[in-house]
């Protein structure tokens, strides 16, 4: 029995001299993992950066374009107009096709979102 009992003590000396070496590579796989992980999230978020601004880069391009559009084209029915109206007629017409424009395009391209859950209309 005395034999049975060292073999068990010097087992239980040797898993406790391997501890601190487990925890020091239980702490360096965690830290790779991390550096790892740190890259992975850095290299994505670069290249979603930048897509996000090419994507601001051609939009802008596309609004300036869309207003000398409009500006050119409410330019020319003005002068349009103006053959056969005043001038604060035609700046008046102009106006109020703008608004009306504007009006509608806020209607179709932003949706209506009500301020509470609960909806006004009863259902039918």
């Amino acid at each position: 029995m005395k034999s049975n009992q060292s073999n068990i003590t010097i087992e239980h000396e040797r898993h406790e001299q391997e501890l601190p070496d487990l925890a020091v590579r239980a702490v360096a796989d965690f830290a790779r993992i991390v550096s790892a992980e740190a890259r992975l999230v850095e290299s994505n978020i670069v290249s979603a950066a930048n897509t996000l601004l090419d994507r601001v880069y051609i939009v802008s391009i596309l609004i300036v374009l869309a207003a000398a559009g409009v500006v050119a084209l409410a330019g020319s029915l003005m002068l349009l107009l103006h053959d056969w109206m005043r001038w604060w007629q035609v700046f008046g017409i102009v106006g109020i096709l703008a608004i009306v424009g504007a009006e509608v395009l806020r209607r179709n391209l932003i949706p209506h979102h009500p301020a509470s859950g609960t909806s006004l209309s009863r259902p039918g």
